[in-house]
């Protein structure tokens, strides 16, 4: 499964469930305590289907691409979802929490409002794409 982290020093990077240290600064990955949130890109209509900039707690993640998954480990506690798009930069921004009991949080976002929003939705597991 495609997972991305953000090491203490800022660096942003792909990796998956093996992945313990940044591949830009060797630094160990402090994993224990964490979640994740797992966003899915529906897909969209071309056109409308380039990136979309992903940040969490107004921290940037990276981009997601049209029909792209990817689980974001995160520290338990409360995270602000804000997703942008080449057209617009409103998002319902969307909190969720993360624990021991509720590890994973299950999101989906798609372009909203003819492309002028982006809607940012819980979702269940089985609504997740296959990786």
């Amino acid at each position: 499964m495609k997972m991305r982290f953000r090491c203490s020093q800022g660096h942003v990077f792909d990796g998956n469930e093996d992945t313990k240290v940044c591949p830009n600064c060797q630094e160990a990955l402090q994993l224990d305590n964490c979640g994740a949130i797992q966003l899915y890109r529906m897909g969209n209509m071309m056109g409308m289907a380039v990136g979309m900039g992903i940040y969490i707690d107004d921290t940037p993640y990276g981009h997601i691409g049209n029909t792209e998954s990817v689980r974001i480990v995160l520290p338990f506690g409360e995270h602000k979802i804000h997703v942008t798009h080449s057209t617009t930069r409103k998002c319902n921004d969307p909190v969720v929490t993360l624990s021991a009991q509720e590890p994973i949080a299950y999101m989906k976002c798609h372009l909203a409002a003819m492309g002028f929003k982006i809607q940012v939705d819980a979702a269940k597991p089985e609504e997740m794409p296959k990786m």
